[in-house]
């Protein structure tokens, strides 16, 4: 938590308890009450960020942005949020860790995906390889070397649209001149090909070979809810369906850090009212997820979904 003092000239500061247990304090100036009780709202977000290793909420990241250089500056003395004037190294390797550190608005789950192709990167170019010195026939190589490990044509495509993203983002700080990546491309083929509708008969094949009520809760919130499935499956708690309206609030920790993403409505099938009404006669009493918590705490990774 953090508090708010006024000094004697009427001067106003934010001070909070760091995840190090340090004390600092942010001054604000002479500021209004309300202001300053914005800044603190704020700054209990960050610290909260900072001690569970969460991304940003959406709106808590165009803050952060929109910030005044001198005022971002402040919350990076105190270890609130990256120093927005740190240079990135010219290195490859060095460029890509300062990168990827700094984008508060990713969650762990995506940058632990994006960690792949950083590692890709660094062991084809090499970690100290000067990013200006990466051509347009080295970047051609690199696709050349992904097709050669037999990597299906849509994780080729995804690697070189993130590889792409990394250059542009060295095009925009000057480091290079142009994208090596640009008009590199794989068509993402393959995955439709595979792709059919699954019929009630055969899902119902499925849910009478299900063990108990929560395999039979996860694969009916997936066929018939259209849920992400694990993580909003496993996000769904029993407070978020409302049996009296028949529709379900999900919460969606994959796209929550996009404006108006962070949820949605769904109507309360009736094929998928009746696997949950078995669910909720079965579930113990004070029980929070719709599927038990243990398949939870097996599915989520240290840095969440």
């Amino acid at each position: 938590m953090a508090s708010i003092a006024r000094d004697k000239n009427g001067t106003r500061r934010i001070l909070f308890v760091a995840p190090d247990g340090k004390r600092p304090t942010i001054r604000l100036g002479k500021v209004s009450q309300r202001t300053a009780e914005g800044i603190k709202y704020r700054v209990e977000q960050l610290l909260e960020s900072l001690q569970f290793n969460r991304s940003m909420e959406a709106d808590l990241a165009e803050w952060v942005i929109g910030l005044d250089l001198d005022f971002a500056k402040k919350l990076a003395r105190v270890g609130l949020i990256p120093d927005p004037e740190a240079k990135p190294a010219a290195t490859l390797a060095a460029f890509l860790k300062s990168y990827i550190d700094g984008r508060v608005d990713l969650k762990p789950a995506t940058k632990i995906v994006r960690g792949q192709i950083i590692r890709d990167l660094n062991k084809f170019f090499g970690e100290s390889r000067e990013v200006q010195t990466i051509s347009p026939g080295d970047a051609d190589d690199f696709k050349q070397w992904l097709v050669s490990r037999k990597l299906a044509p849509t994780t080729i495509h995804k690697r070189l649209q993130v590889a792409r993203s990394f250059f542009h983002a060295m095009r925009r700080r000057k480091l290079i001149a142009e994208n090596p990546f640009d008009g590199v491309k794989s068509a993402a083929t393959g995955i439709k090909d595979r792709q059919r509708f699954v019929t009630r008969a055969e899902i119902s094949q499925v849910l009478d070979a299900c063990p108990d009520h929560h395999w039979r809760s996860i694969v009916a919130l997936s066929r018939y809810g259209g849920l992400r499935c694990p993580s909003e499956v496993l996000s769904l708690r029993w407070q978020d369906v409302d049996w009296a309206a028949s529709r379900i609030a999900v919460a969606s920790p994959k796209t929550e850090h996009h404006a108006g993403k962070s949820s949605r409505t769904i109507p309360l099938f009736p094929e998928l009212r009746t696997i949950l009404d078995e669910a909720f006669d079965l579930a113990p009493e004070g029980a929070v997820y719709v599927v038990d918590e243990r398949f939870r705490k097996s599915a989520m990774g240290p840095g969440g979904w």
